[in-house]
């Protein structure tokens, strides 16, 4: 398959866009904090991978200190320690691993109610301490996340707890620190169309990306392809377009 340049042009345009968008809204809610941490890293929903969950739920109000988890303790714990909290989000729908065993606990709680704690990203990209509202995403709007589950021994109080792994990149959600349908930004290149896909709309598409790091299932991208074939706006809509571009399913392909 030749290489596609102007894909790729087209590509960093509208995530330069996005990340520009992002950051004129961060430096004028935060003014009083340090430079933002946001590296040049993507900003989309993150892929689907062998560790990840992706989530479809609706935030609440609530917020629960969670401690660090799993999360390597020199990043959280110091002289400048700090409280590490989540916030109560209702599940909708998930799918990846760790979906079956928090179901399942869900099911024993009578209750869809988890835990997802934002992590922010330093300079150089890699996993820091989230620096802004532990009520990262807005209450009752509907987002998707890509987290990962905890193991069971560090949930707290028994309810299924996330880590969300650079939340302000990936997840796509309502709030001032994260990309998501609410986004504004111009597209140069002309080749988004229509407004920005719902979060269910995104989970319904992960939902039929065969998973990334297992060998290619040809009939699973038939499947996926018959699937895009009948939701063609997902082409041209952010995020489905850049979601679908270079990979297996590509429409260019």
């Amino acid at each position: 398959m030749p290489f596609r340049f102007d894909k790729l042009l087209r590509a960093l345009a509208l995530v330069s866009a996005v990340a520009a968008a992002l950051g004129r809204r961060d430096a004028a809610a935060h003014a009083e904090t340090s430079s933002p941490s946001r590296c040049t890293m993507a900003i989309l929903p993150g892929a689907r991978d062998s560790l990840t969950t992706t989530l479809l739920g609706r935030a609440t109000g609530d917020t629960i200190e969670a401690g660090g988890g799993a999360v390597d303790r020199l990043i959280w714990e110091g002289p400048r320690r700090r409280a590490i909290y989540g916030q109560v989000v209702r599940v909708d729908s998930m799918l990846g691993p760790g979906a079956d065993l928090a179901r399942k606990a869900l099911t024993a709680r009578h209750s869809t109610a988890v835990l997802i704690v934002p992590w922010g990203n330093n300079p150089g990209c890699g996993i820091d301490v989230w620096r802004w509202s532990a009520m990262w995403t807005t209450p009752d709007s509907s987002g998707l996340f890509s987290v990962r589950l905890r193991p069971e021994s560090l949930w707290v109080s028994g309810r299924p707890t996330f880590d969300a792994l650079f939340a302000g990149n990936y997840s796509y959600a309502d709030g001032p620190y994260t990309v998501g349908p609410h986004t504004v930004f111009n597209d140069p290149t002309g080749a988004v169309q229509g407004k920005s896909m719902t979060p269910s709309e995104v989970f319904a598409l992960y939902a039929e990306l065969p998973p990334v790091g297992k060998p290619s299932d040809s009939r699973a991208i038939a499947r996926a392809r018959a699937w895009i074939r009948a939701n063609p706006s997902v082409r041209t809509r952010f995020p489905g377009n850049l979601i679908l571009q270079g990979g297996p399913l590509d429409p260019l392909r």
